[in-house]
């Protein structure tokens, strides 16, 4: 078993309680007579329940398993993070784990619909602009489109003024990798992915991803090794337990 962070699964209660949670919200989603604050829920219930049986399956080492529940969450990962009548509240850190995972594991009909929503982006709430700004280009970059050289450099601005220490280690060095996926600079992106996962390692060990069973991985810098290999064919040699690469490979 696989130590990440002290976040405890509870594995045997997991396992049991969540087909049975996930067949009733399955339920609510498939019965056009529920009222569409159920159905909200719903799809936020099915995201979570799915990632974290995929993040309880990493930590077992059953990888075949976690690739299988991210899959399983990625429709209701953007359903509950973009869908017009469905989405919940969002701020500009938590849309991040909608983002990715979608991006990541969904399929072309979900990278499609995020694509749309590429220029109109917008969350409930924005406490730091510049991440803001990251999640535009990543939603950007993520869907196929070439975010312009004056975007990055303004968001790259406006990250490296934040007095912030999360957006100064993960922000920042996220932006970089896009600017180095832009430019075909690859030094310049594997070197920001090192960063990331440096600055998520610590958090994983005294920062605010403890107890975070979400945290088991680090999506955007999964995100940023994806695109440098569907982009590039560039081959990500960061090596660390928060960055499943096994996860990237068709």
């Amino acid at each position: 078993m696989l130590k990440l962070n002290n976040y405890d699964f509870e594995f045997d209660e997991l396992f049991e309680e969540s087909p049975i949670t996930i067949e009733i919200r399955l339920r609510h989603m498939s019965d056009q007579s529920v009222e569409v604050g159920i159905k909200k829920r719903a799809c936020w219930v099915l995201s979570e329940e799915y990632q974290e049986l995929a993040y309880a399956h990493y930590v077992l080492e059953n990888y075949e398993e976690a690739k299988c529940y991210l899959k399983k969450a990625a429709p209701f990962a953007y359903l509950t993070g973009f869908d017009p009548e469905l989405k919940g509240h969002n701020n500009e850190w938590t849309i991040q784990g909608e983002l990715n995972v979608a991006l990541l594991f969904g399929d072309d009909s979900i990278i499609s619909k995020l694509r749309a929503h590429a220029d109109d982006f917008t969350t409930s709430s924005v406490t730091k602009k510049a991440i803001f700004l990251y999640d535009h280009l990543l939603i950007k970059i993520g869907t196929g489109k070439v975010p312009p050289e004056e975007e990055i450099e303004n968001a790259l601005t406006e990250a490296k003024s934040t007095k912030d220490k999360d957006v100064q280690q993960c922000i920042v060095p996220l932006i970089e990798a896009i600017k180095g996926l832009t430019v075909g600079d690859d030094l310049l992106w594997q070197s920001s992915i090192d960063k990331v996962i440096a600055w998520h390692a610590d958090e994983c060990k005294y920062g605010d991803f403890k107890e975070d069973g979400n945290a088991v991985m680090s999506l955007n810098a999964l995100s940023m090794a994806k695109l440098g290999k569907d982009i590039h064919g560039w081959q990500c040699k960061t090596d660390s337990l928060y960055l499943p690469l096994y996860l990237i490979n068709d």
